[in-house]
């Protein structure tokens, strides 16, 4: 595997391979993939007002509800894999993986919600063997993505 570099924000920070480049089409999404196009990763940090501000874990939960109906379309072959929800009222994670069979496609989500603030990240192995080796293959870069400066 490539060295790795880091991106940070005032409010998060994550790393991935060195070689992978910036095809973010906003600065409120970023979206990084590898060269071969093969995987690629978006973060999106959402703050909450205080009228719709819930606490973390039910942010968390509530997030990964919506990220399901977003990416497993009824019509295709998916498969939720796993799903975990820990922490509590101030600091909570989540964290959710699936794949389509038939288009090789595996995905996962990341849920990082702490104060008014929800972090979250979709790791995409576009041509995935298997789950355990996207799984591998994005495991470091998972562990890196944190919250900052909340």
């Amino acid at each position: 595997m490539p060295p790795f570099d880091r991106f940070t924000t005032e409010h998060w920070t994550i790393s991935f391979p060195s070689d992978w480049i910036d095809r973010s089409e906003s600065d409120e999404a970023p979206y990084f993939e590898s060269p071969q196009g093969d995987k690629g990763l978006y973060v999106k940090l959402w703050r909450m007002s205080d009228q719709e501000h819930l606490d973390s874990r039910t942010l968390v939960q509530h997030f990964q509800e919506v990220e399901f109906q977003s990416f497993f379309s009824p019509k295709d072959a998916w498969e939720l894999i796993h799903r975990t929800t820990e922490g509590d009222e101030s600091s909570a994670s989540g964290l959710w993986e699936g794949i389509n069979g038939e288009n090789k496609y595996w995905i996962c989500g990341k849920q990082i919600a702490a104060g008014n603030y929800v972090l979250r990240a979709t790791f995409h192995d576009y041509y995935s063997a298997d789950a355990s080796a996207s799984r591998e293959f994005f495991s470091i870069v998972m562990d890196s993505l944190a919250l900052t400066n909340i």
